[in-house]
């Protein structure tokens, strides 16, 4: 579900300009990434793009691979908790509640200069449960969104990649889509990952810590700390997953304003 490969240790790439270089444990996560769910790929470029982009050694998004895990275990609380069937069905079709919500939110909200209280106080609380559970890629041009709906022992993944550049070339392979799946499968392709990537990253450190950088400034023991600490803050993000979390959610009024919306909008 989740894959991934780091760029070989010699290609690592400091930041900065010399003489002022420096190298840390964000930077060592340098490499390719890319997630399949069912027969889709998610952050692949199209051939189009490929060949628009010229010198793009893979197809997959190349960046440093600790911004995806930041932001995908940042969902991690609220993906673990099981929303109502009825808002889960919404997700079949999540565009079209936005869209619904956008239409109510465009009758009863006319200032073009400010939100008005409506904004705040029924579109807001309406759709706040899709944006809890999205992260959107920001880091890349065109970045895919990508939300996690959990209802009971189901999840469902959507995404919304379709991003056409200035010239109309489309992006991305992925078309707009959903995937649903066990969520028990789901907690175990994460910590797959987890263990994968951490292992990786173990021998990367071992390597970066008997490597002689010579100008580059690296702070050796800070890097070993970090480590431990990106480690720990996933497991945190995994329990979240593993036990569930509190749900807070007033569904009974998200359920109230969501009637208003439909028959409002009818």
């Amino acid at each position: 579900m989740i894959h991934f490969k780091l760029i070989d240790f010699d290609k690592i790439v400091p930041t900065g300009q010399a003489p002022d270089l420096y190298l840390s444990w964000f930077w060592l996560t340098d490499g390719d990434l890319w997630l399949t769910f069912g027969d889709h790929t998610i952050y692949e470029y199209s051939e189009e793009a490929m060949a628009y982009f010229e010198d793009k050694p893979t197809p997959y998004s190349d960046y440093y691979i600790v911004r995806f895990l930041e932001d995908f275990t940042g969902v991690f609380e609220k993906a673990s908790i099981s929303i109502p069937y009825k808002f889960y069905s919404l997700t079949e079709n999540l565009k079209q509640f936005k869209d619904d919500a956008q239409k109510w939110l465009d009758i009863n909200d006319t200032d073009e200069n400010e939100h008005s209280d409506f904004y705040f106080d029924e579109f807001d609380k309406l759709i706040s449960w899709t944006y809890e559970r999205l992260f959107d890629s920001a880091h890349l041009i065109g970045g895919p969104h990508l939300s996690f709906f959990r209802h009971n022992d189901k999840l469902r993944i959507v995404w919304e990649t379709e991003h056409t550049l200035e010239n109309g070339i489309s992006l991305w392979t992925a078309k707009d889509g959903s995937y649903e799946m066990d969520f028990s499968d789901f907690v175990i392709q994460v910590k797959t990952f987890g263990d994968t990537f951490f292992k990786a990253m173990d021998k990367r450190i071992e390597l970066t810590l008997v490597k002689d950088w010579g100008d580059i400034k690296i702070d050796k023991p800070r890097l070993v700390e970090e480590h431990n600490e990106r480690i720990l803050e996933f497991e945190k993000n995994l329990a979240f997953l593993e036990q569930g979390a509190d749900d807070k959610t007033n569904w009974t009024k998200i359920e109230e304003l969501y009637n208003r919306m439909v028959a409002e909008t009818k």
